[in-house]
Order: C-alpha cells, then sequence, then structure tokens
C-alpha cells in the first residue's frame, strides 16, 4: 500500500511594524478564530512568498507596504495543535514598514492593534507568533539602544 505523502501548505506574512510596535489582526474565521495572527495567507500559485505577503497584507488590512527584507521561517504541525487538516505548514515571514496609516480590515479579521511585542506574549496566539515577537523586540531593542545602528532587518 502507497504511503500517505504530508500534505505541505506554504504561506508567507508580514511583520508590519511602526515605532516599534507590530501590527496583529484578530482572526474571525477559522482554522484560527479568535487568534491574533500577522497578516500574511497560503501563497497562490505563480506567486513567490513576497508577492504574496505584499497581497496578502494588502487585502486584510488595506496597507501598502514596503518590505525590508527576510525576518523567519518557521513550520508546525497545525493538527498537533487542534486547528487545521494540513499536517505541515511553513511560513515565510518578512519585516514590512507601512506606506500609509490608515488600516481598513476585511472580512478575514474582527479586530487589529498595534503591539509593544511584549504585549503580543500576553495575547491570545500561537507559540510561532510569540517567537517572532520575542526575536523582534530583542533586535528593535539593539537598535534603539544605541547598540546597532541598522535597521531591524539588517541585523538578521
Amino acid at each position: 500500500m502507497a504511503k500517505r505523502l504530508p500534505k505541505i501548505v506554504l504561506g508567507a506574512g508580514t511583520l508590519v511594524h511602526r515605532e516599534g510596535r507590530l501590527l496583529v489582526v484578530k482572526r474571525a474565521q477559522a482554522p484560527n478564530r479568535g487568534l491574533w495572527a500577522f497578516p500574511g495567507g497560503k501563497v497562490e500559485e505563480g506567486e513567490t512568498p513576497m508577492q504574496t505577503a505584499v497581497r496578502e497584507t494588502k487585502e486584510e488590512v488595506g496597507l501598502d507596504v514596503e518590505i525590508e527584507g527576510l525576518f523567519d521561517v518557521v513550520t508546525y504541525m497545525p493538527s498537533e495543535l487542534g486547528r487545521g487538516d494540513w499536517r505541515q505548514v511553513v511560513l515565510v515571514d518578512y519585516l514590512a514598514k507601512p506606506t500609509d496609516r490608515r488600516v481598513r480590515l476585511n472580512s478575514e479579521s474582527s479586530a487589529y492593534r498595534w503591539v509593544l511585542p511584549e504585549e503580543l506574549l500576553r495575547l491570545d496566539t500561537t507559540p510561532q507568533m510569540r517567537a517572532c515577537a520575542d526575536k523582534f523586540a530583542k533586535i528593535w531593542r539593539g537598535v534603539t539602544s544605541g547598540r546597532r545602528s541598522v535597521n531591524p532587518p539588517e541585523a538578521l
């Protein structure tokens, strides 16, 4: 009998930041309904992960963004968390600056916040989000304390 291959989903998102705060949205739809997340979604056929991150950010929060660089690549097993029917998700996250300030949510999200990384750690979210917030906080502290004179993505 042939072994069933795992279903792997490739997604991309943005850590949109402004003055040390990150933009997060509260998911209104399954599989992550009620959890706070960074804007993002599945890579569509013919798209690069970066194109997906820009498109999804525009669709979900109405913001055009300038991608500053690759932030992280994470993987997790949604079925182990009781969410989704995929066996593995690979997320490519980019650091981005908004080119405008007006957030306009679509139906995929019920709320948004600009949060400090420490605040994100207290929200109902995923372990992957907490890890990204912790990494961003460490980089941002280095930049603002004067230990680095570079933008956060250059510090990666």
